[in-house]
């Protein structure tokens, strides 16, 4: 499993996406066994959502800046 912690501000995206060559029926098994688990909290600055993603590592979690870069 791959994790990965951001802040986000209202308004703000993260993606979520398969990689490329990926098995698609073992990735499903995996996901019904382990699922992806996303965690909400909160920081000192209430404009911000500090959100933690644990997903298999065949996943790619990626902040909206970074999807057409």
């Amino acid at each position: 499993m791959g994790f990965l912690t951001v802040t986000r501000r209202e308004g703000e995206m993260i993606r979520l996406t398969i990689d490329p060559g990926v098995d698609p029926e073992k990735l499903l098994k995996q996901l019904l066994r382990d699922g992806i688990t996303i965690h909400v909290g909160f920081t000192e600055c209430h404009s911000r959502a500090r959100i933690s993603i644990d997903a298999p590592k065949q996943i790619t979690i990626l902040r909206e800046e970074l999807i057409n870069a």
